[in-house]
């Protein structure tokens, strides 16, 4: 919007003459000079004086004096004062609708007169008559500004110029020097139209800045509380006096749906509009709103069949350019629209289909008789078994040959004659890929039925080997203790290194053997826990001290933190056992000389938690994901040249979950490994599930 007017609109009605009033105020008064002074903005003029050709400058003073006491004023002066041609007045103050004074009636005399108390009553009564006069003058003005707006109103569809016709009339019949229109937001919130009136500069200028950046919330300040009640609202005292403004005044512009505008009032002194200034507003605001609903109205009407128009000229392209056939029927299913996807799709032009019925055309004989059936029950009964559904038929080409299509049919009006539209998609491809589809899962089933065949075969191989090597490496394991006992005589030390390593050895393939046959039992699901109440504390104990051995050769410290009280669980021990072994041993294993393994055991709630922290080589962050897979190595494992299978910790995984516990591990390179096994505590706990 953004507009400033201080254009002043027309004045139509000319005041009318008060020559009679003042010719019977000379005439009760009995002096020969009489008048009207009428304070015309903020200037005080003499509209009208008898008696008097010259020298009326003198009588101005005496009339502001009356205006600014509000009361009867007489002044009575000897002749001997030099330079005075008047020597005598009485006035009496004319007042407006909101009774601040806006002119005087007086009655001079260029000598000393006395005015008696029948004289001054008679006086007051003509200020009154005067007062009706102005009053009545006032009322015309009014009608006149009311149609000049409403005619604005009338002839154009622009907002801003119907407010800002408003603000201007109004401000110049009520008086009111500044002027401005606030519009609420879509919350409810008032902000400046940037429409104005009065002039743009000094404290004005700073005003309009101010008020052009605040945004007013409901119900606050006089623009918020008439926006709230829809009322006109006044304020003597705004507290705004460093900007130049003293009191205050705003109207709503409003209709049936709410505001449309606030239209607020300046003045830098204490002005109070009149109920007739009151009235006029509140009507004006009331019809200017209604204005601007209808226009809103027309708008929008104009507006949404604009929207109509295009959106079917978008619907009419969009169908006719559709890789799907749209097709159309009446009531008696005959064609009514056929898009251009349908004349490729069954080979009928449009101008040769449009009229004819769709049964005679593209429905295969076998179906005809079942689509015109349907129809005529529909048309009976309102109800339709294809209505809404996508279903599945095959349809007739021109040139005779069939094919299946996806049929999807509504009708586009709940009321009167029955309409059919419908979309049509060729499917001919979709179901040879499913034919296609259908004969590769057939062999992949076949494929898949074989492998399971060849997987059961080589876990029976892989079981029956480990079960083979496990007989022959326990006796060579058992020898080798005999040996290094000395049952068959003193080793020396060649032959006690050379048996050491023998039975290193011995042992990483008891273990190789002992984990494929895990792996077999949890593939075949015969790796099943038998629970029974389980005190973690002693199986950690337990496992410390098997491993506290190579701990010690490595010069690793191997810190316990089990407290006092027990912590039960229910868990298979020798499972249990073994998967805290497998974690404590890579604990060792994965950790330098000198360094340290720290193993916690705590409850926390209803979980107990066993933590195994170690300061070894640590794990690459991209690995962590894989680090439970089967025969997964880490590549600083294997650039340590570490030995290992890679199934220790994927067996360890298997058993926790088994137990319904959690296992994770958090790493760093070059800085250790934490690996954290969470456990149900208490014999509350469900037993976990195989």
């Amino acid at each position: 919007m953004n507009r400033t007017s201080t254009t002043q609109p027309p004045v139509v009605t000319e005041r009318p003459g008060f020559s009679p009033a003042v010719l019977v105020a000379a005439t009760l008064a009995r002096t020969t000079i009489a008048g009207i002074a009428l304070v015309e903005g903020d200037v005080l003029n003499l509209h009208e004086v008898r008696g008097m050709p010259h020298g009326r400058e003198e009588l101005l003073p005496l009339c502001r004096q009356t205006v600014e006491a509000d009361d009867l004023v007489v002044f009575a002066q000897p002749r001997r004062s030099a330079g005075r041609s008047v020597h005598f007045y009485a006035g009496v103050p004319v007042r407006g609708d909101d009774r601040e004074p806006v002119g005087v009636l007086f009655v001079a005399a260029q000598k000393v007169q006395h005015l008696d108390h029948d004289a001054v009553e008679a006086l007051q009564a003509l200020g009154c008559q005067v007062e009706r006069e102005l009053g009545a003058e006032q009322a015309a003005r009014a009608v006149e500004m009311r149609g000049r707006v409403m005619s604005v109103a009338q002839r154009t569809s622009d907002l801003a110029e119907v407010l800002q016709s408003c603000l201007d009339e109004v401000c110049v019949h009520a008086g009111w020097p500044i002027g401005h229109v606030c519009v609420p937001t879509g919350t409810g919130e008032l902000v400046s139209a940037k429409l104005w009136h009065g002039p743009d500069d000094g404290r004005s200028g700073r005003l309009r800045e101010i008020i052009e950046d605040t945004t007013v919330p409901p119900g606050i300040g006089i623009c918020g509380e008439v926006a709230a009640t829809l009322r006109p609202k006044w304020m003597g005292d705004l507290g705004l006096s460093e900007l130049g403004v003293g009191s205050g005044f705003a109207f709503p512009v409003h209709s049936e749906d709410g505001v449309v505008a606030v239209l607020e009032f300046y003045d830098p002194g204490v002005r109070r509009p009149g109920p007739r200034v009151l009235d006029l507003v509140t009507e004006l605001g009331r019809e200017v709103g209604q204005a601007v609903a209808r226009m809103s109205e027309h708008a929008e009407l104009v507006h949404d069949q604009k929207k109509l128009r295009e959106t079917v000229h978008r619907l009419r392209t969009i169908i006719g350019t559709a890789h799907d056939a749209f097709i159309a029927l009446d009531e008696d299913g005959r064609v009514t629209e056929w898009n251009a996807a349908a004349e490729r799709m069954f080979g009928w032009p449009r101008t040769a289909i449009l009229g004819r019925l769709l049964a005679d055309t593209v429905v295969p004989e076998r179906f005809r008789a079942d689509h015109v059936t349907g129809i005529a029950r529909l048309k009976a009964t309102g109800e339709g078994s294809v209505l809404g559904q996508q279903i599945e038929l095959a349809a007739l080409r021109r040139d005779g040959a069939e094919f299946p299509i996806e049929l999807y049919v509504w009708q586009p009006e709940s009321s009167g004659p029955y309409r059919f539209n419908a979309f049509v998609k060729d499917i001919s491809e979709r179901k040879e890929a499913e034919r296609a589809l259908r004969d590769a899962y057939a062999r992949e089933q076949e494929v898949v039925e074989e492998l399971r065949g060849l997987d059961r075969i080589k876990t029976d191989f892989v079981a029956n080997v480990s079960h083979e090597l496990r007989t022959p490496l326990t006796s060579i394991s058992g020898y080798l203790e005999l040996l290094v006992d000395g049952v068959a005589g003193e080793l020396t030390d060649d032959q006690r290194e050379m048996t050491s390593i023998i039975q290193r050895n011995t042992g990483r393939l008891l273990r190789l053997v002992e984990d494929i046959l895990t792996v077999g039992k949890i593939d075949s699901g015969q790796f099943q826990p038998s629970v029974e109440p389980t005190e973690l504390g002693a199986a950690v104990e337990a496992v410390v001290e098997s491993v506290e051995p190579a701990a010690i050769r490595k010069g690793i410290t191997l810190v316990r933190q089990v407290g006092p009280d027990p912590i039960l669980v229910l868990a298979d021990p020798n499972q249990l056992d073994r998967a805290l072994l497998n974690v404590l041993s890579n604990a060792v294993k994965f950790t330098r000389a000198a360094g340290s393994v720290v193993v916690r055991v705590r409850q926390v709630g209803a979980e107990a938690r066993i933590t195994v922290a170690d300061t070894g080589i640590g794990i690459a962050q991209d690995e962590l994901p894989r680090l439970f897979s089967r025969f997964f190595r880490s590549s600083l494992a294997i650039e340590h040249e570490i030995q290992g299978t890679g199934l220790g910790l994927a067996i360890v995984k298997h058993i926790v979950e088994r137990h319904g516990g959690d296992i994770s591990v958090a790493s760093r390179p070059g800085e250790g490994t934490m690996v954290t096994i969470v456990l149900p505590a208490g014999l509350s706990a469900e037993s976990p599930q195989p």
